[in-house]
Protein backbone atom coordinates (compact mmCIF):
# COMPACT_ATOMS: atom_id res chain seq x y z
CA UNK A 1 0.00 0.00 0.00
CA UNK A 2 1.12 3.46 -0.96
CA UNK A 3 2.56 5.46 2.42
CA UNK A 4 3.20 2.41 3.94
CA UNK A 5 7.29 1.18 4.54
CA UNK A 6 7.76 -2.02 5.61
CA UNK A 7 11.02 -3.61 6.06
CA UNK A 8 12.34 -6.21 3.63
CA UNK A 9 11.58 -9.89 4.62
CA UNK A 10 15.81 -10.41 4.53
CA UNK A 11 16.83 -7.53 6.76
CA UNK A 12 14.54 -8.66 9.44
CA UNK A 13 16.02 -12.20 9.15
CA UNK A 14 18.83 -10.55 9.30
CA UNK A 15 18.47 -8.85 12.60
CA UNK A 16 16.89 -11.65 14.61
CA UNK A 17 20.31 -13.67 13.51
CA UNK A 18 22.44 -11.52 14.92
CA UNK A 19 20.35 -10.88 17.72
CA UNK A 20 21.34 -15.03 18.55
CA UNK A 21 24.68 -15.03 19.28
CA UNK A 22 23.98 -11.95 21.76
CA UNK A 23 21.36 -13.72 24.04
CA UNK A 24 23.31 -17.18 23.82
CA UNK A 25 26.65 -15.26 24.90
CA UNK A 26 24.38 -13.67 28.24
CA UNK A 27 23.19 -17.46 28.75
CA UNK A 28 26.77 -18.53 28.47
CA UNK A 29 27.96 -15.88 31.07
CA UNK A 30 24.93 -16.44 33.03
CA UNK A 31 25.65 -19.85 33.57
CA UNK A 32 29.63 -19.19 34.12
CA UNK A 33 28.39 -16.61 37.43
CA UNK A 34 26.33 -19.54 38.78
CA UNK A 35 28.92 -22.10 38.58
CA UNK A 36 31.59 -19.81 40.21
CA UNK A 37 29.16 -18.64 43.10
CA UNK A 38 28.57 -22.74 43.62
CA UNK A 39 32.26 -22.78 43.71
CA UNK A 40 32.98 -20.13 46.37
CA UNK A 41 30.06 -21.14 48.43
CA UNK A 42 31.55 -24.71 48.84
CA UNK A 43 35.18 -22.93 50.04
CA UNK A 44 33.55 -22.05 53.47
CA UNK A 45 32.37 -25.68 53.61
CA UNK A 46 35.40 -27.36 53.06
CA UNK A 47 36.99 -25.23 55.81
CA UNK A 48 34.29 -26.14 58.02
CA UNK A 49 34.55 -29.81 57.24
CA UNK A 50 38.43 -29.77 57.70
CA UNK A 51 37.83 -27.95 60.81
CA UNK A 52 34.96 -30.26 61.83
CA UNK A 53 37.46 -33.59 60.91
CA UNK A 54 40.48 -31.69 62.86
CA UNK A 55 38.02 -31.20 65.86
CA UNK A 56 37.08 -35.03 66.18
CA UNK A 57 40.90 -35.69 66.67
CA UNK A 58 41.43 -36.73 70.87
CA UNK A 59 44.00 -37.20 73.02
CA UNK A 60 43.80 -39.45 75.90
CA UNK A 61 46.27 -40.31 78.83
CA UNK A 62 49.26 -42.16 77.60
CA UNK A 63 49.83 -39.77 73.96
CA UNK A 64 52.13 -37.18 73.84
CA UNK A 65 51.77 -33.42 72.87
CA UNK A 66 54.01 -31.44 71.10
CA UNK A 67 54.05 -27.85 71.95
CA UNK A 68 56.45 -25.40 70.55
CA UNK A 69 56.36 -21.60 71.58
CA UNK A 70 58.02 -19.34 70.10
CA UNK A 71 60.97 -17.31 71.82
CA UNK A 72 60.30 -19.86 74.83
CA UNK A 73 62.25 -22.68 74.09
CA UNK A 74 61.31 -23.60 78.23
CA UNK A 75 57.89 -24.03 77.06
CA UNK A 76 58.63 -26.32 73.95
CA UNK A 77 59.07 -30.76 73.84
CA UNK A 78 57.19 -33.21 73.83
CA UNK A 79 54.90 -34.03 77.04
CA UNK A 80 53.02 -36.88 78.00
CA UNK A 81 49.26 -36.51 78.89
CA UNK A 82 48.90 -37.89 82.92
CA UNK A 83 46.46 -40.43 83.84
CA UNK A 84 44.28 -37.63 85.24
CA UNK A 85 43.82 -35.95 81.85
CA UNK A 86 46.66 -33.15 82.26
CA UNK A 87 49.87 -32.16 80.47
CA UNK A 88 53.07 -33.62 82.23
CA UNK A 89 54.55 -30.36 81.38
CA UNK A 90 56.25 -28.24 84.85
CA UNK A 91 54.15 -25.01 83.89
CA UNK A 92 51.14 -26.29 82.29
CA UNK A 93 50.51 -29.25 84.59
CA UNK A 94 46.76 -27.55 85.62
CA UNK A 95 45.72 -28.04 81.65
CA UNK A 96 43.38 -30.47 80.87
CA UNK A 97 43.24 -31.98 77.41
CA UNK A 98 41.93 -35.50 77.49
CA UNK A 99 38.60 -35.88 75.63
CA UNK A 100 38.32 -32.50 74.38
CA UNK A 101 38.33 -30.86 70.70
CA UNK A 102 41.84 -29.18 69.38
CA UNK A 103 40.03 -25.67 69.28
CA UNK A 104 39.68 -26.25 73.03
CA UNK A 105 43.03 -27.45 74.00
CA UNK A 106 44.19 -24.66 72.27
CA UNK A 107 42.31 -22.07 74.06
CA UNK A 108 43.34 -23.52 77.46
CA UNK A 109 46.64 -23.65 76.53
CA UNK A 110 46.77 -19.95 75.11
CA UNK A 111 45.37 -19.27 78.99
CA UNK A 112 48.00 -20.90 80.44
CA UNK A 113 50.95 -19.47 78.85
CA UNK A 114 49.56 -15.87 78.52
CA UNK A 115 50.30 -15.98 82.79
CA UNK A 116 54.30 -16.12 81.82
CA UNK A 117 53.82 -14.29 78.10
CA UNK A 118 51.87 -11.66 76.67
CA UNK A 119 50.19 -12.65 73.29
CA UNK A 120 52.17 -16.11 72.95
CA UNK A 121 52.63 -17.39 69.65
CA UNK A 122 52.83 -21.67 69.51
CA UNK A 123 51.48 -24.20 67.77
CA UNK A 124 51.06 -28.12 68.86
CA UNK A 125 50.28 -31.42 67.59
CA UNK A 126 49.22 -34.93 68.97
CA UNK A 127 51.37 -37.94 69.05
CA UNK A 128 49.35 -41.06 69.37
CA UNK A 129 50.60 -43.83 71.88
CA UNK A 130 50.24 -46.96 70.01
CA UNK A 131 51.61 -50.52 70.16
CA UNK A 132 52.54 -52.95 66.88
CA UNK A 133 53.89 -56.00 67.58
CA UNK A 134 53.29 -59.80 65.34
CA UNK A 135 56.00 -60.69 62.43
CA UNK A 136 57.46 -56.64 62.77
CA UNK A 137 61.14 -56.32 62.92
CA UNK A 138 60.99 -53.95 66.13
CA UNK A 139 57.95 -54.77 68.08
CA UNK A 140 57.17 -52.02 70.28
CA UNK A 141 55.25 -48.85 71.96
CA UNK A 142 55.46 -45.99 69.32
CA UNK A 143 54.14 -42.59 69.83
CA UNK A 144 52.89 -41.60 66.24
CA UNK A 145 50.93 -38.59 64.94
CA UNK A 146 46.83 -39.42 64.56
CA UNK A 147 47.33 -38.40 60.56
CA UNK A 148 49.91 -42.26 60.39
CA UNK A 149 48.51 -45.03 58.71
CA UNK A 150 47.94 -48.60 60.04
CA UNK A 151 50.88 -49.36 57.23
CA UNK A 152 52.99 -46.68 57.73
CA UNK A 153 52.74 -47.94 61.81
CA UNK A 154 54.11 -51.51 61.01
CA UNK A 155 56.59 -49.33 58.54
CA UNK A 156 57.44 -47.47 61.82
CA UNK A 157 58.10 -50.85 63.63
CA UNK A 158 60.57 -52.13 61.17
CA UNK A 159 58.10 -53.97 58.64
CA UNK A 160 57.14 -56.84 58.52
CA UNK A 161 59.72 -59.86 58.85
CA UNK A 162 60.27 -63.10 56.35
CA UNK A 163 56.73 -64.78 57.93
CA UNK A 164 54.58 -61.33 58.32
CA UNK A 165 51.01 -61.33 56.61
CA UNK A 166 50.15 -58.25 55.44
CA UNK A 167 46.57 -59.57 55.06
CA UNK A 168 46.18 -60.42 58.40
CA UNK A 169 46.70 -57.53 60.26
CA UNK A 170 44.88 -57.51 63.90
CA UNK A 171 43.90 -54.05 65.42
CA UNK A 172 42.43 -54.30 68.71
CA UNK A 173 40.45 -51.10 68.69
CA UNK A 174 38.19 -49.77 71.90
CA UNK A 175 37.42 -53.60 73.35
CA UNK A 176 37.11 -55.29 69.80
CA UNK A 177 39.56 -56.73 67.17
CA UNK A 178 39.55 -55.78 63.42
CA UNK A 179 41.32 -57.90 60.53
CA UNK A 180 42.55 -55.87 58.25
CA UNK A 181 44.25 -56.60 54.59
CA UNK A 182 46.91 -54.17 54.71
CA UNK A 183 47.34 -55.73 50.78
CA UNK A 184 43.85 -54.52 49.13
CA UNK A 185 44.46 -51.39 46.97
CA UNK A 186 41.46 -49.48 47.80
CA UNK A 187 41.35 -46.22 49.72
CA UNK A 188 39.39 -47.10 52.51
CA UNK A 189 42.47 -49.82 53.27
CA UNK A 190 45.13 -48.16 52.16
CA UNK A 191 44.51 -44.39 54.23
CA UNK A 192 43.25 -45.82 57.42
CA UNK A 193 44.52 -43.74 60.00
CA UNK A 194 45.67 -45.05 63.56
CA UNK A 195 43.84 -44.12 66.93
CA UNK A 196 44.90 -43.79 70.19
CA UNK A 197 45.35 -46.69 72.11
CA UNK A 198 45.80 -48.80 68.85
CA UNK A 199 47.55 -52.53 69.58
CA UNK A 200 48.45 -53.48 65.96
CA UNK A 201 49.41 -57.02 65.40
CA UNK A 202 50.85 -58.33 62.18
CA UNK A 203 49.54 -61.72 61.71
CA UNK A 204 52.29 -64.86 61.33
CA UNK A 205 52.67 -67.37 58.06
CA UNK A 206 51.98 -71.01 58.25
CA UNK A 207 55.62 -72.66 58.06
CA UNK A 208 55.40 -76.62 58.05
CA UNK A 209 59.14 -77.40 59.14
CA UNK A 210 59.27 -74.72 62.31
CA UNK A 211 55.28 -74.93 62.95
CA UNK A 212 54.86 -78.90 62.68
CA UNK A 213 58.19 -80.71 61.73
CA UNK A 214 60.22 -79.07 64.28
CA UNK A 215 57.63 -79.69 67.21
CA UNK A 216 57.28 -83.10 66.26
CA UNK A 217 60.83 -83.75 66.06
CA UNK A 218 62.09 -82.04 69.57
CA UNK A 219 59.12 -84.66 70.65
CA UNK A 220 60.46 -87.76 69.17
CA UNK A 221 63.97 -86.36 70.31
CA UNK A 222 62.76 -86.50 73.68
CA UNK A 223 60.94 -89.70 73.62
CA UNK A 224 64.37 -91.55 72.07
CA UNK A 225 65.97 -89.63 75.40
CA UNK A 226 63.74 -91.31 77.94
CA UNK A 227 63.67 -94.75 76.33
CA UNK A 228 68.19 -94.50 76.06
CA UNK A 229 67.43 -93.85 79.70
CA UNK A 230 64.75 -96.68 80.62
CA UNK A 231 67.56 -99.15 78.71
CA UNK A 232 70.42 -98.07 80.48
CA UNK A 233 69.02 -98.53 84.27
Amino acid sequence: MPGLDFPPARGLGCAIASARPSLRLRTSMRRTVLVLLALLALVPAGRAAAQASSDSVYLRPGDVIHLVVFRQPEFSGDFGISPDGTVQHPLLSDVHVVGVPRSVIRERLRTAISRFERDPNFVFDFLYRVGVGGEVRLPNLYTLSPETTLGQAVAAAGGVTEFGRLDRVHVMRGGREILVNLQRPDADVSEMRIRSGDQIRVGRRSNVIRDYVGPFAAILGAAAAIATLATSK
